[in-house]
C-alpha cells in the first residue's frame, strides 16, 4: 500500500505535468489558434506522450476554460473593491471592463480571442455554476448592490442583465473592436449605453 508521502510525491507530479501541459497548450494555441492546435506537439513540447494530454483536459478548448476561471480570479482579485452602496455602477463596471481589456497583453491577441470566442462555439464545455464564474458573480453583485441603492430598475433579474452584460462585452472583444484607435470609446460607449438601459426612468 502506497505511503502518505508516496501519493504527495505522485500527485506533486502529476501537478507539475498537467502545469507543463498547459503552457504548453497556451503556447500552441497561440501560434495556430484553437482550431490548428495540434495535440502532439503540446505533447512532445511537454515532454509526455499525447495520451497523456487527454488524461488532464480532456479537449483543448478545457485548456482555454481553465485558463478564463484563472483570468476571472485574478481579475476580481486585482480590482479589490466590492461594488458598495456607494459605488457608481457604470464606474465600477468599467473599471472591470479595462481589467479584463488588459488581460490580453498577458495572454497575446489569438489566446485571448480564442478563449472569448469559445463562448459562442459548440465545442464549448458544459457550462459551470455561476458561482464558479468570478467575473459573472461580481457583475450580478453590482447591479444587485445598484437595484438596492434604487439606481437601477429594482423588477430586473439581476444574474439575468449580468450574462447579458458579459455576453455582449465577450463578443465585442472576440471582434479585435477595441484594438482600433478609438478602443477607449468603443468599450466606453458599450458600458454606458448598458448602464443607461439597467437604470430607472
Amino acid at each position: 500500500m502506497p505511503t502518505s508521502s508516496t501519493l504527495t510525491a505522485r500527485q506533486a507530479r502529476m501537478q507539475e505535468t498537467r502545469a507543463r501541459l498547459f503552457d504548453a497548450a497556451l503556447a500552441e494555441i497561440g501560434r495556430s489558434g484553437l482550431a490548428g492546435a495540434d495535440v502532439t506537439a503540446i505533447a512532445n513540447a511537454a515532454g509526455v506522450v499525447r495520451g497523456t494530454f487527454y488524461f488532464h483536459f480532456p479537449t483543448k478548448e478545457h485548456v482555454l476554460v481553465e485558463l478564463e476561471r484563472n483570468e476571472e480570479a485574478r481579475i476580481v482579485a486585482e480590482l479589490d473593491i466590492a461594488p458598495s452602496d456607494g459605488a457608481d455602477l457604470e464606474s465600477v463596471l468599467s473599471l472591470l471592463v479595462a481589467r479584463v481589456v488588459a488581460a490580453e497583453r498577458r495572454l497575446g491577441a489569438v489566446v485571448f480571442r480564442e478563449m472569448l470566442g469559445l463562448h459562442f462555439s459548440a465545442n464549448r464545455p458544459v457550462e459551470d455554476e455561476v458561482p464558479q464564474h468570478p467575473l459573472a458573480e461580481f457583475v450580478i453583485t453590482a447591479i444587485t448592490t445598484a437595484q438596492r441603492a434604487g439606481r437601477v430598475a429594482a423588477d430586473g433579474d439581476a444574474a439575468e442583465l449580468g450574462v447579458f452584460f458579459l455576453t455582449g462585452l465577450f463578443a465585442l472583444l472576440a471582434t479585435g473592436a477595441y484594438t482600433s484607435t478609438t478602443a477607449d470609446d468603443v468599450v466606453g460607449r458599450y458600458v454606458r449605453t448598458i448602464v443607461k438601459g439597467m437604470e430607472k426612468r
